[in-house]
């Protein structure tokens, strides 16, 4: 597939007001619109920018959705990075309830734009940020087995940690997708979080002694 990328990249603080502005105007418009009603001329128009300056950066509107997509992913995978460098000492339970709590509230934050981008756009789940970030959480779930081994019930530990993360990936998907309230979607990340130590640790986290309701 075309490996969608901007013409130029900014270099000054004028442009690259303008390159930011373009990106979070298209992520307004997709958060209330959809991919179907973004257009150029509508991004450039909810930017503040005459079309020719977005021109000057992106060649089209899949430019621009590719470049919010690495800057959320982006954003993702930092938000776990620290995520894990928090967890690491804790105890199993509270260190998988925080991880999966940043994990879901990392992509809850951009829901509207999340969902339209992975539902609604054919191209973002073959880009190669998307790839890579993807590949990026499942060796991050691979340091988390290597660190947490000795709680750890996995009979082919390697091969059940990545299978875990992929379940895990889709079902964090789904949590932050929802159209419910805060506490609803906090009930179900502990829920999530409950099962996922169950596949990891192969018992209950309040059979173990580790945490109350």
């Amino acid at each position: 597939m075309t490996d969608f990328k901007p013409k130029k990249w900014p270099k000054q603080a004028r442009s690259k007001a303008s390159f930011d502005a373009i990106l979070e105007g298209a992520a307004r418009l997709l958060r209330r619109q959809g991919y179907e009603a973004l257009t150029t001329n509508r991004v450039a128009a909810e930017a503040g920018v005459g079309i020719a300056t977005l021109y000057e950066f992106f060649p089209n509107k899949e430019a621009i959705v590719a470049e919010l997509v690495a800057r959320l992913m982006a954003k993702v995978e930092a938000n776990m990075e620290e995520a894990f460098a928090e967890a690491v000492g804790q105890d199993p339970w509270p260190a998988v309830t925080h991880m999966t709590s940043r994990a879901v509230g990392s992509l809850a934050e951009d829901r509207e734009v999340f969902h339209v981008l992975l539902r609604q756009v054919p191209f973002v789940p073959q880009l190669p940020v998307v790839m890579e970030t993807r590949a990026a959480l499942a060796a991050l779930s691979q340091r988390v087995r290597i660190t947490a081994a000795g709680a750890l019930d996995l009979p082919m530990p390697e091969e059940d940690a990545w299978l875990i993360s992929e379940m895990l990936y889709n079902a964090i998907l789904e949590v932050a997708f929802l159209d419910v309230d805060e506490k609803k979607r906090a009930e179900l990340t502990k829920e999530l979080a409950r099962l996922t130590y169950r596949m990891a640790v192969g018992r209950d986290p309040e059979a173990a002694g580790s945490v109350s309701r």
